[in-house]
C-alpha cells in the first residue's frame, strides 16, 4: 500500500512557499503567532518525503531542548505517515549547545582534548576562578567570581582575543577611578582559567561553542566533512544567535548555500548574553542569493492585542517593516489599571484573577503574571497566597542545583575523568575522610609543580600530610578506581552505547548505594520525611540514565554512555519538569515568557525604571531592545491582557512616586478601558466590610 504524499492544506500560501521553497538561503521572518514551527517542520518533512534528501543529511538547531525536541517529534511523524519510519532515522534536531558536544567528541582530539572531556558547572567554574583569585592575592569578597565569569563568557561569545579582549574589559566599565582593577582582574584570571580547564580536560558552557568555531575554522578536512555531511541546515530563533554561533553556521555551509533560518527581529531581546540582531538583519548581505519570506498571519491573538502590538513595535527604526493581521478576529480591549502602590497592584490583579475564575470559569493555569525583574514577583506571590491561590514561579531553584544531585554528579564526572579537579574538591571530603582543607592546599601546591591533577596526587602525598588524611585520601581513591572499575565491566567496550542504557543505569544505582548516599543524607537531615525526599531526588538522577533518548547517544561502551548522559544533563533547561495537570498561575519575567501563550496574561509595573529599565535609561541607551521586550510580553495573550503600573512605590518605608512607562503612550487610547476606578471601589468595599467585620467582633466581645 503506497503511503500519501504531503498534505500541505493546513498551510497558509507564505507557509507553502517557504515548505516549496528549493535549493539556496531562505529567510522566513515568522511573526509572534505565525505558525513558525509548522513550517519548519513541513520543510523537513518536504525534503525528505518529496525530494528525497536523507534525513541523516539535515541539521535543524534551535536555542533550547524544548523546542528541538518538539520540532523532532513532529517531523518524526510527519516523515513517518509520507515516507515510513526508516526515512526519518539519522534525522539531527538538536541545540548549539549539543551539536557542539556531539561534534567535540567527535574530533576533540584536534583541540588537545580527550573524547571524555567534562563540562563544567556554572559551580565549578565559580571553585575554579576563587582559586585563581587566591593565587593572585585578590579579595574574592571584593571581585565577585560569577560576575567574572560571566564577564568570561561574553568575551568567548564575541570570540574575542588579544587587544581586542583587553579592550572589551576596559569597555565594561568607563573612566570610573573605582573600576580601575577590574580590567586588571580579568585579564590576569581569564588566560589562568583557560589554562586550567585545558589541564582538567573540561570545558566550560561557552567553550562548547568557541571550541567548535576553533575547530571548523583550523580544520578545512574537518569543515567540509561536515558541510558534506548537513547538506540541509535550518536554523530557529536566528534573531538570538551570538557571534560564535553565527561563525559556526558559517563553516557549515562552505560547500553549500543551502541554509534556511526563521526569526523575528522584532523578537530580538537578548542582547545582554550576546545575541546580535544584526545576523538576521543582514541575512541578505551574508547570503546574497537569500529569499526572503513573511510568515504575517498570526494565529494566536485577538486583533485588539495584535493592534496594540504593532503600534508599539512599529516606533522602532531598525527592523523589517510588518504588521500582524489576526485570523481569530475581533476580542476584548485590553485593560488598564492604575493603582497606589504596590501591596494595592498585588492585591488589585489577584482580586482579578479570582474574578476572571467566577465569573468566565478560565482555570488557574491560562493565566499569567509576566514582569521585568525578578525582584518584582514577591508581592504578587504574597497576595496569591494570601488568598490560597496555586502559582509557580518560574526560574526558582534549580532541581539540578540541589545539593545531592550536584555532589552525586560530582563522582559521576570523576569516575568518567579523573583529571576534573572541580568534581574531586567537591566529593573528596564527602562523605567525610578527613581530609581539610590545609591537606588539599598541599596536594594543588603538588599538582601544579608536577603538572598532575589532584587524583594523581594522591598516589605521591607529602610527607606533612596527616596519618587521618592520607587514610581518608587512600579510601577515596580505592573507590574511584573500583566505581570505574566496575563501570568498565558493566558493558563491553566495543558495544554500541544505546545498548549500555540498562547496564549503566544499573551501575549508577550501585555507585549510589556503594557511596553510602542514603546514610549521609540522613545523617546530615534532622526531618527524616525531608531526607527521604532528597534520597528520591538522588536516585532519580541515577535511575535517569535509563530514560535517555538512544538518539542522544554516539560512539561505543559505557563510557562514552555516560559521558553523553552527563552532557544531556549539562545542556537541560535548569528547571523542573513541567506538570502540565498542575492547576497554577505561572509568575515569570518577560524574558522567559519568550516563545510561550498564555489565554489570560498580566503585564505588571509598567512604570519608567522596571519597562523600559532604569540602566537603559540612565544610559541614556537605545530603547528599541526594552520596547521589543513590551511587544513580546503583550504578543504572549491570547483572549485578555490586562496592564497595570503604581502611582508610588514604597522604599524603605516610603512612597516613592513613579512615572508611567513612555511605552504605554504609543497604546491607541480607543484599544484601552480603564478599570482603575472599578478596582477602587472593590478595594474600597472589601475595606469598610472588613471594619465592619471588627467592629461587630469588639461588640460581641
Amino acid at each position: 500500500m503506497a503511503l500519501p504524499t504531503l498534505d500541505l492544506k493546513k498551510l497558509n500560501q507564505e507557509q507553502k512557499d517557504a515548505v516549496l521553497h528549493g535549493d539556496g538561503p531562505l529567510l522566513i521572518l515568522a511573526g509572534a503567532g505565525s505558525g513558525k514551527t509548522s513550517t519548519m517542520t513541513y520543510r523537513i518533512a518536504h525534503l525528505v518525503a518529496e525530494r528525497g534528501v536523507s534525513a541523516s543529511n539535515i541539521l535543524g538547531m534551535s536555542f533550547t531542548n524544548k523546542a528541538a525536541r518538539e520540532l523532532k517529534e513532529r517531523v518524526h511523524s510527519l516523515i513517518s505517515k509520507t515516507a515510513g519510519d526508516a526515512a526519518a532515522k539519522g534525522l539531527l534536531m538538536s541545540t548549539f549547545h549539543s551539536f557542539c558536544v556531539r561534534t567535540l567528541r567527535e574530533f576533540s582530539t584536534h583541540l588537545g582534548f580527550t573524547k571524555d572531556f567534562t563540562i563544567l558547572s556554572p559551580g565549578d567554574q565559580s571553585s575554579i576562578v576563587r582559586g585563581i583569585l587566591k593565587n593572585i592575592k585578590v579579595d574574592d569578597r571584593k571581585f565577585d567570581p560569577d560576575w567574572i565569569i560571566g564577564q568570561i563568557g561574553q568575551a568567548k561569545n564575541k570570540l574575542l582575543r588579544g587587544e581586542a579582549l583587553d579592550a572589551y574589559f576596559e569597555s565594561q566599565f568607563g573612566p570610573k577611578v573605582a573600576y580601575d582593577m577590574y580590567p586588571m582582574v580579568l585579564a590576569s584570571v581569564y588566560p589562568r582559567y583557560q589554562e586550567t580547564l585545558r589541564a582538567q580536560n573540561s570545558m566550560d558552557f561557552d567553550d562548547l561553542i568557541g571550541n567548535t568555531v576553533a575547530l571548523l575554522e583550523n580544520n578545512k578536512e574537518i569543515r567540509e566533512r561536515l558541510s558534506q555531511r548537513y547538506k540541509h541546515i535550518l536554523i530557529d530563533e536566528y534573531q538570538d544567535t551570538n557571534p560564535a554561533q553565527f561563525r559556526i553556521l558559517e563553516q557549515l555551509t562552505c560547500t553549500h548555500q543551502n541554509i534556511c533560518v526563521v526569526g523575528d527581529d522584532d523578537q530580538s531581546i537578548y542582547a545582554w548574553r550576546g545575541a546580535d540582531a544584526t545576523h538576521i538583519l543582514e541575512f541578505k548581505n551574508h547570503f546574497p542569493a537569500a529569499k526572503t519570506l513573511v510568515l504575517h498571519r498570526n494565529y494566536r491573538s485577538t486583533s485588539e492585542i495584535l493592534h496594540a502590538a504593532n503600534s508599539i513595535i512599529s516606533k522602532n527604526t531598525k527592523r523589517f517593516p510588518k504588521s500582524l493581521t489576526s485570523v481569530r478576529g475581533a476580542g476584548h480591549p485590553l485593560h488598564l489599571i492604575v493603582l497606589e502602590d504596590d501591596r494595592s497592584e498585588a492585591e488589585a490583579i489577584v482580586r482579578q484573577i479570582m474574578d476572571t475564575v467566577r465569573d468566565r470559569g478560565i482555570p488557574y493555569k491560562d493565566m499569567a503574571i509576566l514582569y521585568r525583574s525578578n525582584a518584582q514577583s514577591r508581592v504578587f506571590e504574597e497576595a496569591l497566597r494570601f488568598e490560597q491561590i496555586p502559582y509557580k514561579l518560574v526560574g526558582a531553584m534549580s532541581f539540578l542545583d540541589r545539593k545531592e544531585i550536584k555532589d552525586l554528579l560530582a563522582y559521576f564526572r570523576l569516575i568518567l575523568n579523573p583529571k576534573d579537579d572541580s568534581s574531586f574538591r567537591r566529593v573528596v571530603n564527602w562523605p567525610a575522610r578527613g581530609i581539610g582543607k590545609s591537606t588539599l592546599e598541599a596536594m594543588n601546591t603538588v599538582a601544579l609543580e608536577e603538572g598532575v591533577s589532584l587524583m594523581e596526587v594522591c598516589g605521591k602525598l607529602p610527607d606533612d600530610v596527616a596519618a587521618k588524611a592520607r587514610s581518608g585520601l587512600a579510601l577515596f581513591s580505592a573507590k574511584i578506581s573500583e566505581l570505574r572499575a566496575s563501570l568498565i565491566a558493566s558493558c563491553p567496550p566495543d558495544a554500541p552505547a544505546r545498548q549500555c542504557i540498562t547496564p549503566v543505569s544499573q551501575w549508577a544505582v550501585h555507585a549510589f548505594e556503594t557511596l553510602g548516599f542514603k546514610k549521609e543524607i540522613f545523617d546530615e537531615e534532622e526531618d527524616p520525611v525531608i531526607a527521604e525526599r532528597r534520597v528520591e531526588s538522588a536516585l532519580e538522577i541515577a535511575n535517569a540514565i535509563g530514560m535517555i533518548p538512544p538518539d542522544d547517544v554516539e560512539g561505543t561502551g559505557p563510557f562514552a554512555l555516560l559521558g553523553a548522559y552527563l552532557a544531556r544533563l549539562a545542556l537541560e533547561p535548569r528547571e523542573e519538569k513541567e506538570n502540565k495537570d498542575r492547576n497554577d498561575v505561572t509568575l515569570m519575567t518577560l524574558h522567559s515568557a519568550k516563545g510561550l501563550e498564555f489565554p489570560v496574561v498580566f503585564l505588571v509595573g509598567l512604570e519608567d525604571g522596571f519597562l523600559p529599565h532604569q540602566r537603559t535609561i540612565d544610559g541614556a541607551e537605545d530603547l528599541s531592545e526594552e520596547r521589543r521586550l513590551f511587544y513580546v510580553g503583550l504578543t504572549r495573550a491570547k483572549d485578555l491582557l490586562y496592564l497595570s503600573r503604581c502611582a508610588h512605590r514604597i522604599r524603605y518605608g516610603k512612597p516613592m512616586p513613579r512615572n508611567p512607562s513612555r511605552f504605554l503612550t504609543d497604546l491607541p487610547e480607543d484599544l484601552l478601558v480603564d478599570l482603575t476606578s472599578t478596582h477602587k471601589d472593590k478595594a474600597d468595599a472589601e475595606l469598610v466590610l472588613n471594619l465592619e467585620a471588627m467592629k461587630a467582633a469588639l461588640v460581641r466581645k
